[in-house]
């Protein structure tokens, strides 16, 4: 098994291998559905409701994480970038 996770590179130096162990990173990747669309930010003198415009109904997300003691969910949304929504407004996949 140490075999596998090894691997040699030959050097100018035909006799001398240098050996070095190949690295893996991997994280599971945690997916929300968008279950609102209801308004969720307004501040005085703002007509328009804030809030969960980049957002489809039904679609299917990737969480980066949860901010808030567990309130937000940063979420990676239509527009491409990520923004904090309320956690009400996903359901975990």
């Amino acid at each position: 098994m140490a075999r596998l996770l090894h691997f040699r590179r030959w050097t100018p130096d035909a006799r001398a291998t240098v050996t070095k162990a190949m690295a893996t990173s991997w994280q599971a990747t945690t997916l929300v559905q968008c279950i609102s669309l209801k308004p969720w930010l307004s501040y005085p003198g703002c007509d328009g409701s804030g809030g969960c415009h980049d957002l489809t109904l039904g679609r299917i997300y990737e969480m980066l994480g949860i901010e808030a003691n567990g309130s937000f969910y940063r979420i990676l949304d239509d527009s491409g970038d990520d923004f904090l929504y309320p956690a009400s407004h996903f359901l975990s996949v």
